[in-house]
């Protein structure tokens, strides 16, 4: 994902250098509504966490434990197509528009992990942790500098996405068990980069890389058991995304 992105930003820097250096004036009027369509990749991450809430079945010791191998980041990198529409006025070299995105995101990926009890050497936990988002959208600004057929822009906005949270304990030692499941909207923060290169009065090519920060969802579950019933786990995951995203756009 990393050597995508820098091959991109090479990509993307270098027609914008070449346009800045051999055209002085803007050529394509760059105003109007625009619609069009975009293909890339997008690399998930997200720490998704366990801590006990009110001890009871697990005690302080099994508390501290569980704290400090809680945490664990899932991360998940796959393609993405999208659908995008668009205003945009041009004002000398000066671009501002606003934009509207839909992605796929297809994520979905589990962790499960045992360990064995500080409190009771002879039993083990089970944890198993699953994060899942199916797509992602955004409503951003956009910011550009008009060159010949050459419109290099900075981007930024928010984003929103169902994030789905999927969480299991279970031990050896009395039965323990605890099942979480939650899915929420949660809203987010975009800032990216890109440039468009116009083919015709009408058509025109673009590439962009767009990093969107969300927020997190989170619940609290019982534990039950055989023996010494009660006290709560508590389940949180967040959720960041890179994108690197290429596309054409139709202006009317």
């Amino acid at each position: 994902m990393k050597r995508l992105f820098f091959w991109t930003l090479a990509a993307l820097t270098g027609g914008i250098g070449s346009g800045a250096l051999a055209q002085t004036g803007s050529g394509v009027d760059w105003s109007g509504f625009y619609a069009g369509g975009q293909i890339g990749a997008i690399d998930s991450r997200s720490d998704v966490s366990m801590v006990v809430g009110t001890t009871k079945y697990l005690d302080t010791t099994d508390a501290a434990q569980i704290a400090r191998s809680g945490t664990h980041q899932l991360g998940q990198t796959g393609a993405s197509g999208g659908l995008l529409v668009g205003y945009g006025k041009q004002y000398g070299n000066v671009f501002v528009g606003v934009e509207a995105s839909a992605n796929s995101l297809s994520l979905h990926k589990e962790y499960v992990t045992t360990e064995t009890y500080e409190t009771v050497p002879t039993a083990q936990m089970t944890r198993r942790k699953t994060i899942s988002a199916d797509w992602m959208a955004g409503l951003r600004l956009r910011l550009g500098w008009a060159q010949q057929n050459w419109l290099p822009y900075v981007t930024a906005g928010i984003a929103a996405t169902r994030l789905q949270l999927n969480s299991t304990f279970s031990d050896n030692a009395f039965s323990g068990y605890s099942r979480a499941s939650t899915s929420a909207w949660v809203t987010g923060t975009s800032l990216g980069f890109g440039s468009e290169y116009a083919l015709t009065k009408n058509w025109a090519l673009r590439g962009e890389y767009l990093y969107t920060k969300f927020g997190s969802v989170s619940t609290e579950t019982e534990v039950t058991s055989t023996n010494n019933s009660g006290g709560t786990l508590v389940h949180k995951a967040n959720l960041d995304t890179q994108g690197i995203f290429v596309g054409a756009n139709y202006r009317f």
